[in-house]
């Protein structure tokens, strides 16, 4: 449903063994010594930050065609990647370890931070904390001059839950602890922050990064003051994205049409997936995401069909409006109704056919509806939603860079 900005599994070994014997070394396997900077017991506690690998420009300029990245993207600092564990809340509001990446440039003296939020994964280890390059959005952003941190969410790397796809609490709590973890890492390493904050994110990850300015202002305003956001080709507007969804005839990412479900049915304890999909599938399904599956196998195991893949009476019940608890779940969890305090600007792709451009259309509106200061919305012609990622990634740098300049 929500396709994500990754690379290939076959061009990450390579890349990744190429990095092995050519990234700059660092003397020893760096680890953070924990002292009184770090809240022992909450979230948002440093459990480790261990260096795995040094990038530069030169490395990673001459693979970026490879991943459809513009000409004009041009990189400029060598950066440290450290994989990072630390704590956050679960569903059930206990403290668990989970993990992400943080992207450290040189040579800068006080650094900006930015949260660069993942697109959709489904197999457990294919995160930035396990390999860096499974967070190439975050380390072009980091060669920019930021440093950034990559959380893998719950359910991914370190954790070893079902991740919460698409529930806007449980998304943002891992990005808001990762966030108090590095201010934990700066203290304790006599790094300079400054105060400019900034939160990105593509596919789910636009999601997750509007779900957690949403938060963030609501709940921790004292603690957290955000500089700019920008949630790009985000599934916004679940009950709306929905519907659509359940009218249309094929999909071609079923996996990610039973990702929300089986994630929900899990947080909530619903109980119903035999009673939402057909047979095979309603057995299939369970077992497919236990973190050990890509999403091309379980694409494999499903159908594009979408009459086939769902019980034809959940279907029309849906359609009536007559879920109304699912229909009240996805409206809770969708980032609308609420007038944001710190720029947005959302960008989506007008012809994306995976996460429709309605949805960041249905955000603006309903943002500015409600009293947002400062809402926009880019729209790239013609773009679809691996074709935008890149050049939404670009647009998203050039303004952080105009609202720290500003600053």
């Amino acid at each position: 449903m929500f396709h994500c900005f990754r690379t290939s599994g076959t061009l990450i070994l390579m890349l990744s063994s190429l990095l092995l014997i050519t990234a700059c070394e660092k003397d020893g396997n760096e680890e953070l010594d924990i002292n009184s900077c770090n809240p022992v017991g909450l979230p948002g506690e440093l459990l480790e930050a261990n260096y795995t690998l040094t990038f530069n420009p030169a490395q990673i300029e001459p693979y970026l065609s490879a991943f459809g990245a513009p000409a004009f993207l041009d990189l400029e600092y060598s950066v440290d990647a450290y994989s990072v564990s630390y704590m956050t809340l679960n569903k059930n509001e206990e403290l668990t370890r989970v993990s992400g990446v943080m992207f450290i440039p040189r040579d800068i003296d006080t650094l900006d931070l930015i949260s660069v939020q993942h697109g959709t994964v489904i197999k457990r280890d294919q995160v930035g904390s396990v390999t860096p390059w499974y967070s190439l959005d975050g380390l072009i952003v980091a060669m920019n001059g930021y440093l950034v941190i990559a959380p893998d969410y719950l359910g991914l790397g370190d954790s070893q839950i079902l991740h919460p796809f698409l529930h806007a609490k449980l998304s943002a709590n891992p990005v808001i602890d990762f966030i108090r973890a590095t201010r934990v890492y700066a203290c304790e390493n006599e790094i300079i922050l400054s105060d400019n904050l900034f939160l990105v994110g593509y596919s789910e990850g636009g999601f997750v990064s509007l779900a957690t300015q949403k938060i963030i202002e609501a709940e921790y305003s004292d603690e957290i003051q955000l500089t700019g956001v920008a949630p790009m080709a985000g599934p916004h507007d679940l009950s709306w994205s929905t519907n659509d969804l359940l009218n249309r005839h094929t999909y071609n990412n079923p996996a990610y049409l039973a990702y929300i479900v089986v994630a929900y049915n899990d947080i909530y304890e619903w109980n119903r997936i035999s009673e939402i999909f057909q047979e095979p599938y309603a057995s299939l399904i369970p077992g497919l995401y236990d973190g050990n599956h890509e999403g091309s196998e379980i694409n494999n195991q499903l159908t594009n069909a979408v009459d086939q893949l769902f019980l034809p009476e959940f279907r029309t019940s849906f359609l009536a409006g007559e879920e109304a608890q699912i229909e009240s779940t996805l409206v809770e969890n969708s980032a609308l109704g609420w007038g944001p305090i710190a720029p947005v600007r959302l960008i989506h792709g007008t012809s994306d056919s995976t996460v429709l451009y309605e949805n960041s259309v249905n955000a603006y509106n309903s943002l500015r509806d409600n009293g947002g200061v400062s809402v926009d919305l880019i729209a790239l012609p013609g773009t679809d939603h691996e074709s935008a990622a890149f050049l939404a990634y670009f647009l998203a740098i050039e303004w952080f860079d105009s609202l720290r300049t500003a600053q």
